[in-house]
C-alpha cells in the first residue's frame, strides 16, 4: 500500500479532492468573518471618536477610508452564505458579481493604506495615524488584505475587472470634487487642493487606484494558479492515466447528485478548466462523465 500513489486507490483521489474543497469552504468562511469583524470594528472606532467629540457622525462618511471599509465588509458579508453552503456541499463557489464587490472593496481598502503611507503621512501625520486612524489606515487593511487571498472560488480577474474594481474610487473623487471645490460643504480632508490643482490630484489618485487594482489582480491570479497546481499534484501525478481522472470525475458527479438539490444541476466548472489545462484534456471530456454520474445518483435517489 505504501508504494501506491493516491491515484492508484479507487475513490481516494475523489475523497481527497472533496476534503480539500470542504477545507476551502471553512477557510473562506473564516476569512470572510474576520474581514467583516475588522472592517466594522474600525468603523465603530471612528463612530465612537466622533460621538465623544460631539461631531455629526455623518461627517465620518466623508472619509474615503470609512466608505472603503463599508464596501469591504459588505462584500465579505455576501460571501458568508456561499461559504456556509460550501461546507455543506463540499463545493465552494459564488457569483462573479459578488467576487467583484469583494475585489473592489479590497482595492479601496488597500488604496487607503497606500495613500496614507505615500501622501497623508507626510502632509498630516495626525490624520494618518492619530486615534483610530492607525487601525483604519494600517492594521485593518493589512488584515483584510491577508483575508482576501484566503477566499478563492476559481475566478481569474481580467484587466477589465481591474478597471471596474476602481469605479468606487472614481465615484468618490467626483463627489469629493463637487462637495469640496464646487459646493464647499466639505472640508478638504485629504489636502487634495493644497499642493496640486484638484484635477491633477484626481487623475493621480485614480491612477494610483488602478495601479493597486492591477497589483492585487496579478498577485491573486498568480497565487490561485499556484494553489490549483499544488492541489492537482496532490490528487494525481502529472502522468496519470486520463481514464482514472474521468472515473474520479464520474464519482464526483455521483456525490454531487446525492448531496445537492436534484432540481439544480451544479457543475464545478472552474475545477474542470484547471484539470483540463493541467492534464491537456478537453473540458467536455470531464463534463460528460460528471453529468452521467450526477444523473445516475439522481435516478437512484428518486427510484
Amino acid at each position: 500500500m505504501s508504494s501506491m500513489n493516491r491515484g492508484d486507490i479507487p475513490g481516494v483521489s475523489r475523497r481527497y479532492m472533496l476534503n480539500l474543497r470542504k477545507s476551502h469552504s471553512y477557510l473562506a468562511l473564516f476569512a470572510s468573518i474576520i474581514t467583516v469583524f475588522f472592517s466594522l470594528y474600525g468603523i465603530a472606532g471612528g463612530i465612537v471618536e466622533y460621538a465623544e467629540k460631539g461631531d455629526n457622525i455623518r461627517g465620518l462618511f466623508h472619509w474615503f477610508t470609512t466608505n472603503a471599509n463599508s464596501l469591504t465588509a459588505f462584500g465579505a458579508c455576501m460571501i458568508i452564505p456561499f461559504a456556509v453552503e460550501g461546507v455543506r456541499k463540499k463545493h465552494f463557489t459564488y457569483p462573479k458579481w459578488v467576487a467583484m464587490v469583494h475585489y473592489s472593496g479590497m482595492v479601496c481598502t488597500t488604496l487607503t493604506m497606500v495613500f496614507t503611507l505615500a501622501i497623508i503621512s507626510w502632509v498630516d501625520p495626525k490624520t494618518a495615524f492619530g486615534g483610530s486612524n492607525l487601525f483604519l489606515h494600517i492594521f485593518c487593511p493589512i488584515l483584510v488584505f491577508i483575508s482576501f487571498f484566503l477566499v478563492e472560488a476559481g475566478f481569474r480577474y481580467t484587466m477589465k475587472d481591474a478597471v471596474i474594481a476602481t469605479i468606487p474610487v472614481f465615484v468618490y473623487e467626483v463627489i469629493y470634487l463637487v462637495e469640496v471645490v464646487f459646493v464647499g460643504r466639505w472640508e478638504d480632508l485629504y489636502h487634495m487642493t493644497e499642493i496640486l490643482p484638484f484635477y491633477v490630484s484626481m487623475v493621480l489618485v485614480c491612477l494610483l487606484g488602478l495601479g493597486v487594482s492591477l497589483g492585487i489582480r496579478w498577485l491573486y491570479n498568480k497565487m490561485s494558479r499556484v494553489r490549483m497546481t499544488r492541489t492537482l499534484k496532490a490528487v494525481w501525478p502529472k502522468d496519470v492515466n486520463p481514464v482514472e481522472i474521468k472515473i474520479e470525475i464520474f464519482g464526483l458527479g455521483r456525490y454531487m447528485g446525492k448531496h445537492t438539490d436534484s432540481k439544480f444541476f451544479e457543475m464545478p466548472w472552474e475545477l474542470f478548466t484547471n484539470i483540463s489545462s493541467y492534464y491537456n484534456l478537453k473540458p467536455e471530456e470531464l463534463i460528460a462523465p460528471y453529468f452521467r454520474g450526477f444523473l445516475d445518483s439522481v435516478k437512484e435517489k428518486h427510484g
